[in-house]
């Protein structure tokens, strides 16, 4: 803790200079117009009260739980500072570290920049960055998804949602307009031991052939009244340690996507597609549909759905998710918000209704109900 206050009291003394941060707004596109050298403290805390029921207590019994924990995002601080070089060129960094709230602890497997970590050139040829970022499906799908990295939406179905990171990469990005494309590749995706999406121990970098390399490219129109975005990415396999079956380099988990939105006067409606073959399961090949939608209903009420099935090839196997948000605007940095998703499983699937750990899965087959009442500020 000692460690994480000094790094940030250094930055802040060097120069904070005031920002509207939002989530995920690494997704914007560069300036045009050179500035001074600055450094940047942002972030977001989201802290909520949770109840959800039909939690498993053994093969049959199940009870109610309430707890607290982060609904609409997952919180995090971060640093961010560039310099200008001249001739619209500038050099940029990112230091971007998630946590838990209602405990302090660190996300991402224990990291102190588990969400972003970063060094870079930005200028009109594009911006080539170096680190520990997030591949292009993040950009590809960011946009289309009202529920982003929160405990409820597509998290609940795919856990790479959240975690379409990569440590090890060189990613280039560039921008024309209203148009964007990009490419990473990753020498090794995920240098951290641990048991899940965020920390799968795969460090590759030195080894040999694919052994834990990832690679992703992406091309996207964001206009002002539609847009649509495609990505493509591949992860490779490590060793018998590496989480998610992915045991041997020669086996791969790879998304394809596909997904856009248009605008009816303030509101907006997405539709998206996740083809995934994941070889480190028993059924591989699957499809996530979804369909959202975000209302402003006056400028301080917004009503947010979702509707999403994931369907497993050749297999009873099968998820649907309901999700519906209210949001209320106390600021343009706060919001107290109320979110509920119900999801219903078939076959011998066990999903939950929230993400927030530990994860309450419901019984093989089984329905569940996640309510959370909760308040976001970003800084």
């Amino acid at each position: 803790m000692n460690y994480k206050t000094a790094v940030c009291a250094c930055a802040a003394l060097i120069c904070i200079a005031p920002a509207w941060a939002q989530d995920e707004d690494e997704g914007a596109a560069p300036s045009k117009a050179a500035g001074p050298s600055m450094v940047t403290i942002y972030g977001l805390i989201d802290q909520g009260v949770e109840y959800v029921n039909n939690v498993a207590k053994g093969k049959t019994a199940t009870t109610n739980v309430f707890r607290t924990g982060d609904g609409t995002a997952t919180s995090y601080f971060g640093i961010r500072g560039s310099e200008d070089l001249g001739g619209g060129t500038k050099a940029i960094f990112d230091l971007q570290g998630g946590f838990m709230p209602n405990n302090g602890t660190s996300r991402q497997g224990g990291r102190l920049f588990g969400r972003q970590s970063y060094v870079g050139l930005d200028g009109t040829f594009g911006r080539l960055t170096f680190g520990r970022q997030y591949t292009m499906r993040f950009f590809a799908t960011s946009f289309i998804n009202p529920f982003g990295t929160g405990a409820q939406g597509l998290t609940t179905l795919d856990n790479g949602i959240a975690n379409a990171r990569a440590d090890n990469s060189i990613s280039y990005r560039y921008f024309l307009g209203d148009f964007e494309t990009g490419v990473n590749y990753s020498f090794g995706r995920d240098a951290v031991n641990g048991n899940s999406a965020a920390a799968s121990n795969c460090p590759g970098d030195t080894s040999p052939s694919n052994q834990c390399r990832e690679y992703s490219a992406m091309v996207k129109y964001e206009g002002h009244t539609w847009g649509v975005a495609s990505s493509y990415e591949r992860n490779y396999g490590g060793t018998s340690a590496t989480f998610g079956g992915l045991t041997s380099p020669k086996l791969t988990d790879s998304r394809f996507t596909l997904g856009g939105y248009f605008k009816i006067s303030k509101a907006k409606v997405g539709v998206g597609w996740i083809r995934r073959d994941d070889e480190g399961i028993s059924t591989p090949k699957s499809n996530l549909f979804w369909l959202t939608s975000t209302v402003p209903v006056t400028p301080f009420i917004y009503f947010d759905s979702m509707l999403a099935q994931l369907k497993y090839d050749h297999s009873p196997n099968k998820a649907l998710i309901v999700v519906l948000r209210g949001e209320y605007l106390l600021s343009k940095r706060t919001f107290l918000y109320l979110t509920g998703e119900h999801i219903h499983n078939y076959g011998k699937l066990a999903l939950s209704a929230t993400t927030i750990t530990p994860v309450p899965t419901p019984t093989a087959g089984g329905s569940q109900i996640s309510i959370i009442a909760g308040i976001r500020h970003t800084f």
